[in-house]
């Protein structure tokens, strides 16, 4: 009777879970940041969604097609989820986070594992086939998957795993962050724990769920696994919790529709500090649309194209489409500097964090001089001392002795 019930609220859970599709469309659409958190929550979603579906097919007459038409591209997927899930959590709690190439290396054992069942794409549909209809009346049968260099059940012990590590590195991250602001709901940046509780919960109950289904499956406990009844109870459960998950978010406007809440406050407060420059400066405020070019002026810096040999005020005046004494003005009363000032301090910083980070440790001064946008190393030296008054050698001395 329970199975009976379980089959019946298959399908729902199936259709629900499309909605998946549509949450994280939404979520990438809406976000207020083009690489920001929402971008890492988007993706997450998406390919939760993909796996979920592909793994209802396994207990499904009608969409069985599906797993003989995009085996091993699901490994992908399952496997970026975790990874995915981590970054958005440290995106969220923890300030001034970016991602950066090396966060790439999370999604290299999937990549590993997609490899690694690559074999099975050259089956033909027939035998495909045959594979899961044996697996729907023995489950081991899963294990006749063909792999190149780690047997299939190790595999996907391994996939299953690795996800609930990144989850339970989730609630690390989590829990510093809610103590840190004293157990309180919500912070100063308009963080609510609330929805963050509820998102852990769910997916602790859905990866731990996929993890007990890796390792029961495995053909050394014979006796905890014998037909696909219990699998078809365990692969519901875990779309439940999925489920409950995308009902949770799609009645959280802030997190499907960021950029109309979020981007407010940043916008006041970057107003805000503008403001306060402002006023604390003698020069009479000319009409310009301050926050306008705050806005432009911050994005075209992401890329760093002070770094670039040549950087100047006309090259930003013509990047940006803003007039030369607007920049000029803006700069001055944002960091009470001169263009040239503001210059050599954000390439002074740059050349800091490479040496903080043991990014030149193998390098010349002329090397770093270079990687910092000065034509020559008595500039840099010169720029450095104005800023941090001490020569670069000096800086990297102190570094080394540390």
């Amino acid at each position: 009777m329970l199975v009976d019930q379980y089959k019946c609220s298959n399908h729902m859970i199936f259709f629900v879970t499309i909605l998946g599709f549509v949450l994280a469309a939404l979520v990438f659409i809406n976000r207020s940041d083009k690489f920001g958190s929402n971008f890492l929550l988007a993706l997450f979603i998406f390919f939760n969604s993909f796996y979920s579906v592909t793994a209802f097919s396994f207990i499904s007459n009608e969409f069985r097609w599906l797993i003989t038409k995009i085996y091993p591209f699901v490994i992908i997927p399952n496997m970026a989820a975790g990874p995915l899930m981590f970054l958005f959590f440290q995106s969220v709690f923890i300030p001034d986070f970016k991602f950066k190439r090396i966060h790439l290396l999370h999604f290299l054992p999937a990549v590993l594992f997609f490899i690694n069942g690559l074999d099975y794409l050259f089956w033909d549909p027939t035998r495909k086939e045959i594979l899961i209809q044996t697996f729907l009346k023995d489950t081991h049968a899963v294990f006749s998957m063909p792999t190149l260099f780690m047997p299939y059940y190790w595999h996907v012990l391994f996939r299953m795993s690795q996800t609930f590590v990144y989850v339970l590195a989730s609630v690390y991250l989590f829990m510093k962050s809610f103590k840190s602001n004293g157990f309180k709901l919500k912070n100063d940046q308009d963080i609510h724990y609330g929805y963050f509780a509820f998102f852990l919960l769910f997916f602790i109950g859905h990866f731990l769920t996929t993890l007990v289904i890796g390792i029961r499956v495995n053909p050394r406990f014979d006796n905890l696994l014998g037909d696909t009844k219990e699998l078809e109870i365990l692969l519901t459960s875990s779309r439940t919790f999925f489920t409950l998950f995308i009902f949770t978010t799609l009645f959280n406007p802030k997190v499907v529709f960021e950029k109309y809440f979020e981007t407010k406050t940043k916008k006041a407060n970057r107003r805000a500090k503008i403001e306060l420059a402002f006023e604390s400066s003698n020069i009479e405020s000319p009409k310009y649309d301050l926050l306008e070019i705050d806005r432009v002026f911050s994005e075209y810096l992401e890329d760093k194209p002070y770094l670039q040999p040549g950087f100047s005020l006309s090259t930003v005046s013509d990047e940006i489409k803003t007039p030369i004494h607007q920049i000029s003005y803006y700069i001055k009363n944002r960091y009470d500097l001169t263009f040239n000032e503001w210059k050599n301090e954000v390439r002074v910083h740059h050349a800091m964090s490479m040496i903080n980070d043991g990014l030149a440790d193998n390098l010349t001064l002329e090397s770093i001089s270079i990687q910092c946008g000065y034509r020559s190393r008595a500039n840099f030296v010169d720029a450095f001392k104005k800023v941090l008054n001490q020569t670069p050698s000096e800086y990297l001395a102190q570094h080394r002795s540390r």
